[in-house]
């Protein structure tokens, strides 16, 4: 169905013009408000997406589907551009890490003592309190509680839900670094992983999330391989998001949709049509702090107010996580972006130097 006039999906990743920023963001508030219902309204409160799809999809997990489906891209093509393991890995520690330390920080420093309903000397006694920022920021071993925090909220106890998926996307980092050191970041071997991500769906075991995750990451990243012959037309947009919508009424096969066909959706919507949303990171990109701020503030919204409509706690902790993720771009995730193309010198004692090194991404389509 396409047309001359539909550019192919290398020539928009060629211009330095994306709503790529724009699509994040959107994301990353998406996850904020499908974490409402429960964190406002209790367990078991529906939300729409759900009963759309008949349970397959929640809104935030669709939200983490569009990060990941943006991630397989720039991901895949961060390591054409720089196949440098030191610098691929560096780059991507800079973008997780220094904001994720700094909000199990200020969590464990900050938000715990002033919510917890335990004596101050017996929350800082406890060895869960000081175990709480380093389990964490290992992305394995995740500790969800605190102690004597939010343990009365309508969803008690959890005190940052959203850092499941963080192991995950560092995962798939890992993996893209491995296929391009083997020389198998290649077409015929993401393909080969969507066919088995898809079939491994159906089967539930020790496997757990990664095959679902793997066909939205997986997805955006054969999209890029195939980038000189995928066009970017809206006809072919509209009848996967079509096809996405049947698997949705069906209640079945909804996820794999996600990946195979809501990838090309994403990008379309990434890259076509340009317009104001093209200059919405102009000042920053908030996503990552929206993304790691909501579900600890929304859960501090609950305990101050208790039980309220999903809207309530979305409107009031809104304003707080924005704040909270244009401080963290400002004065820590942005510092530290700067320092990415400078590893630390023993990282690259004794290698052998790199010869070409091809140009970064631009700053628009810079990869979480």
């Amino acid at each position: 169905m396409s047309v001359p006039s539909s550019p192919t999906l290398q020539a928009c990743l060629d211009s330095r013009r994306n709503n790529l920023d724009a699509l994040r963001f959107a994301a990353a508030a998406g996850v904020l408000f499908s974490h409402a219902f429960p964190l406002g309204e209790g367990t078991g409160t529906p939300e729409p997406l759900e009963a759309l799809t008949q349970g397959q999809l929640s809104l935030g997990r669709l939200s983490v589907a569009v990060f990941l489906i943006i991630s397989g891209v720039l991901i895949t093509r961060s390591w054409e551009r720089t196949p440098d393991p030191v610098r691929f890995t560096w780059a991507r520690v800079l973008r997780i890490f220094p904001g994720l330390g700094l909000m199990l920080v200020l969590t464990t420093l900050v938000l715990g003592p002033a919510f917890t309903r335990l004596p101050l000397s017996a929350y800082f006694a406890a060895p869960e309190t000081w175990r709480y920022l380093p389990s964490n920021f290992t992305l394995h071993w995740l500790q969800w509680h605190l102690p004597g925090v939010f343990e009365t909220n309508p969803y008690p106890n959890a005190i940052n839900g959203s850092l499941w998926t963080l192991k995950y996307e560092v995962g798939f980092y890992l993996l893209t670094l491995a296929l391009g050191l083997a020389g198998l970041l290649r077409k015929g071997m993401v393909a080969l992983g969507l066919v088995g991500a898809a079939t491994a769906t159906f089967v539930t075991g020790r496997l757990g999330f990664w095959p679902e995750l793997y066909l939205y990451f997986g997805g955006g990243a054969a999209l890029y391989l195939w980038r000189a012959r995928v066009r970017m037309n809206p006809w072919a947009a509209v009848a996967c998001a079509v096809g996405w919508l049947v698997t949705a009424r069906l209640g079945y096969g909804c996820r794999i949709a996600t990946g195979l066909l809501g990838a090309y959706v994403v990008l379309y919507l990434a890259f076509l049509p340009l317009g104001p949303l093209a200059d919405f990171g102009r000042r920053g990109d908030l996503s990552y702090g929206l993304y790691l701020y909501a579900f600890p503030v929304q859960q501090a919204v609950s305990a101050l107010l208790g039980p309220t409509a999903w809207w309530v706690n979305a409107a009031a902790a809104f304003p707080c996580v924005l704040l909270l993720a244009a401080l963290s771009w400002r004065w820590v995730e942005k510092p530290a972006l700067r320092r990415k193309d400078r590893p630390p010198a023993w990282a690259l004692r004794e290698r052998p130097a790199v010869t070409a090194r091809p140009r970064t991404p631009p700053p628009e389509t810079e990869p979480r």
